[in-house]
């Protein structure tokens, strides 16, 4: 009986240890994953490009830099996603920039369910 608490802790620590790296990992696999900001025409903001390869998920909406930005079929060509994030603008009318407290990221949706999955933006400097 006394091997029994032993073996009980290593296996709860193996699946424990292989629980915590299967759900760290990405949930999908995001390609070239970039952004810039730009200061131009009294607009300020950031220009994010990425792919994704999985068409089964539909990226709803990008979060950087705290600032939320919807994506629009448009934003679409191909397999790459160009998505201009407005940080300040006197341009539009009553703009309002929306924010959230999340990590960098895109939200997703598959099968009417949507979620969160950060992504490591690497930042372009000209």
């Amino acid at each position: 009986m006394k091997n029994s608490i032993p073996k009980a802790v290593f296996l709860f620590f193996y699946f424990g240890v292989f629980f915590l790296f299967s759900c760290s990992r990405q949930l999908l696999e995001i390609k070239n994953q970039t952004y810039k900001s730009y200061n131009r025409n009294n607009e300020r903001g950031y220009v994010v490009s990425f792919e994704l390869n999985n068409t089964a998920v539909v990226p709803k909406s990008i979060v950087i830099n705290g600032i939320v930005q919807d994506i629009a079929k448009e934003n679409k060509i191909g397999e790459t996603y160009q998505v201009n994030v407005i940080a300040q603008t006197t341009l539009i009318h009553n703009y309002q920039v929306k924010l959230d407290k999340k990590e960098n990221g895109i939200y997703f949706e598959k099968n009417s369910d949507i979620f969160f999955q950060p992504v490591k933006f690497k930042l372009i400097t000209d």
